[in-house]
């Protein structure tokens, strides 16, 4: 894989619809007795249904009055403390973080010498302080051994209005560029933007700056936590060539496939719930069937669509 832009679940934000669970850590070849699970209850988001999971269209504050929900934190095993419980819903940062290691790994093995990673990761807010999530999972994938070239702002216009009173909006998100080499494939020109200033060269322009101005996206669909189609443009056209196989792991309903095909690139999309109960196949079969109709191919687009856990990674991989 040359390019793997993606944006997995924040820790503690959003509950997602089907089956997300998994079993993390611990010994193999332990039976596992788990304890007693924990569960917190839940402010939802503007885009949740009542229960969790989300609506099938965004909500208004009036309408999200009473439905905080009860979501779990998982259980830990009695005997080896393996956990098992939804990725972004770990008891404790520390465990999020360790988790998004792990997966950040399987990238890594997978990822071509020159390849680049896009890791969009959001912060939180705990006893009125931030969590600072992004610099843990920083600092943490560069000990574990990834190159960490650049933090971009993705500045967001059109933000969510907030009703604090003692701080500003948030109006930002954070993406982590990783690469597995200190050399890596590189287009600049493929980032290059108007310049404002002196700065520019013969054609007006200067080198892409690492702040991204793009406002949410508003995807008509059961699934709301979706970035918008510039962001995984921007990845791709930069770090990418027209063939190269282009991933995403938290793939939902394939955003970051249909901008593949859109510029030639191969791609592979992953996610915990493709097929299940509030899975994201047909939504995400929808999109590609329509890129394929406005570019004129006769070619039927085979997605792979079955649940997976991010050891399959490796194998889905090898297939192209």
């Amino acid at each position: 894989m040359q390019c793997v832009p993606t944006s997995p679940p924040y820790w503690n934000q959003r509950k997602y619809g089907g089956k997300q669970e998994d079993g993390w850590g611990g010994s193999p070849v332990c039976v596992h007795q788990w304890g007693v699970e924990r569960k917190i209850r839940q402010s939802p988001q503007r885009d949740h249904a009542k229960g969790g999971g989300f609506a099938q269209t965004r909500g208004t504050e009036a309408a999200r009055s009473g439905m905080a929900f009860e979501a779990s934190l998982g259980s830990l095993c009695v005997i080896c403390s393996a956990w098992k419980g939804a990725y972004g819903f770990e008891p404790n940062v520390g465990l999020y973080v360790s988790h998004t290691v792990e997966i950040l790994r399987e990238i890594r093995r997978v990822l071509t010498p020159d390849g680049v990673a896009f890791w969009n990761v959001g912060d939180k807010y705990v006893n009125k302080s931030l969590v600072l999530v992004p610099d843990r999972v920083a600092i943490a994938a560069k000990e574990d051994g990834w190159f960490v070239r650049s933090e971009i702002i993705w500045l967001k216009p059109d933000a969510m209005p907030r009703s604090v009173k003692d701080r500003p909006t948030d109006a930002h998100e954070r993406i982590l560029m990783l690469t597995k080499s200190a050399r890596y494939y590189w287009d600049p020109e493929a980032l290059r933007e108007p310049a404002k200033t002196k700065d520019c060269g013969p054609d007006g322009k200067r080198n892409g700056r690492n702040i991204w101005e793009m406002n949410v996206s508003r995807f008509e669909g059961a699934h709301f936590a979706t970035f918008p189609e510039e962001l995984p443009r921007h990845c791709i056209l930069a770090a990418s060539r027209p063939g190269d196989i282009v991933a995403d792991v938290f793939a939902g309903t394939g955003t970051t496939g249909k901008v593949a095909m859109e510029h030639d690139r191969r791609c592979i999309l992953l996610d915990r719930n493709y097929s299940g109960e509030g899975g994201y196949e047909i939504l995400a079969r929808g999109r590609f069937k329509n890129v394929l109709l406005e570019h004129g191919s006769q070619h039927e687009a085979n997605l792979l669509a079955r649940d997976i856990s991010f050891s399959d990674l490796e194998a889905d991989a090898s297939r192209d």
